[in-house]
């Protein structure tokens, strides 16, 4: 009896043991994230998006956007695409404590210089009340402040907002705002991007709400 005892209980021991030193490895550090604006489809198109840590505090981003791609109807029938890419530089990056090891480098309040190009065609009435097809193109240096949580070393949440420098390109043949402009802003002020209202006064802004899984 006793022999048969005494390997159960080193069985007993060894398993204690093991999942001790499996709660004490340090958590798998994930440095990617796949991600996307979560209410895109609601404004006109479907953004993913993509984050790696180049080095602590830093990382890279960037956003593509399929214009059109959308679950309400667009007047213009708007189509084309957007990209966003741009720098993360993470002001305090949260801690996770396992001595003085960081959870994460992809979670935190953080600033983000972006540069945007969207692109895309659109319909419209001329000034005689015929349909015609007219494009867009912007570009934009837009200045994001926003905050990411990761969740479980497996998902991410993140809240952002900003203001830039916007300029666009609009051909509208035969189309004037009134008699007064020439600016064809306001055949096409939202720009899927982000917003730019006019070209004589070239403020951009952005928002958005994305989410995300991490990747090793």
């Amino acid at each position: 009896m006793r022999l048969l005892f005494l390997p159960a209980v080193l069985f007993i021991f060894s398993q204690a043991y093991a999942q001790e030193e499996e709660a004490q490895k340090p958590p798998q550090i994930k440095d990617k994230i796949i991600k996307t604006e979560f209410f895109s489809p609601l404004t006109g198109n479907v953004t993913i998006g993509y984050e790696q840590t180049i080095k602590n505090n830093i990382t890279f981003t960037g956003s593509l956007g399929i214009i059109g791609a959308s679950l309400v109807h667009l007047e213009g029938h708007q189509a084309g695409l957007f990209l966003k890419p741009g720098i993360k530089l993470y002001f305090a990056p949260d801690y996770w404590l396992d001595g003085m090891r960081r959870y994460n480098d992809l979670q935190g309040f953080y600033f983000n210089p972006t540069l945007v190009y969207s692109g895309f065609g659109f319909d419209y009435y001329n000034n005689n009340g015929n349909k015609e097809r007219g494009t867009n193109h912007s570009f934009g240096l837009l200045l994001n402040l926003g905050k990411q949580w990761v969740i479980s070393n497996s998902f991410s949440l993140e809240l952002y907002a900003g203001a830039g420098y916007g300029w666009s390109a609009i051909s509208a043949p035969d189309y004037n705002s009134s008699p007064y402009s020439t600016d064809l802003s306001d055949i096409a002020p939202y720009k899927f991007s982000h917003l730019q209202p006019s070209n004589q006064v070239p403020i951009a802004f952005d928002a958005g709400f994305n989410m995300g899984i991490l990747l090793k």
